[in-house]
């Protein structure tokens, strides 16, 4: 295993040690790229984590009903491909 010289052996590590330990080695230009994308996550109403209403998740699940129904749904796989092609990942 790799150590890093202030950090823990890397299996043993949280992930908040492991996030750090990547930041410091990555290039400031990097690292400010995923600030901004951090932000992003938790800016205004369009975030992930916005707080939502226990009616808001019920519509969804409604919402979510009907397009089965409908057929509008795509295989898992054929979605964790169209992520990684479009991430990069």
């Amino acid at each position: 295993m790799r150590y890093n010289k202030d950090m823990k052996e890397a299996g043993n590590m949280s992930t908040l040690e492991s996030t750090i330990s990547m930041l410091r080695i990555m290039p400031e230009a990097d690292v400010q790229v995923i600030f901004e994308m951090t932000k992003k996550l938790f800016d205004g109403k369009a975030s992930s984590f916005a707080p939502v209403s226990k009616q808001q998740i019920l519509d969804d699940v409604d919402a979510s009903a009907v397009q089965i129904k409908q057929g509008k749904t795509i295989k898992a796989s054929d979605a964790i491909q169209e992520l990684r092609t479009t991430y990069g990942l």
